[in-house]
């Protein structure tokens, strides 16, 4: 089956998020990524953004815990649930020295900017 395009409901959503988040923090940009960029989603899938931050890296769960505020404000107004995944700059410059080093390989990959 080939890869559906991503709906712009989700896309809609995506980019709210994203404009809500720079409202709050050091943004560098956000990647729509995972399945919906892929386009093999479900309905019932989440909408996966990659938010990239300036700077050293900060606090993570108290960054990825304000984002989610913000996803979860957006839930209510669109229907679309985000997954926020902070990123900061120097991560995403240089993946191996993140945690996760696959993962930032696949948000780069598949990202699609918001």
């Amino acid at each position: 089956m080939p890869p559906r395009p991503i709906d712009p409901n989700t896309l809609a959503a995506a980019r709210l998020f994203s404009d809500r988040t720079a409202g709050q923090f050091r943004l560098v940009g956000a990647l729509l990524f995972g399945s919906r960029a892929r386009g093999d989603y479900q309905p019932q899938s989440d909408t996966d953004v990659a938010v990239l931050l300036s700077g050293a890296p900060g606090p993570f769960l108290e960054t990825k815990l304000a984002l989610a505020d913000i996803a979860y404000d957006v839930l209510l107004e669109t229907g679309v649930l985000i997954q926020p995944l902070p990123i900061w700059q120097s991560k995403w410059d240089c993946p191996e020295s993140s945690a996760h080093p696959r993962l930032l390989e696949n948000v780069k990959r598949d990202g699609v900017p918001l």
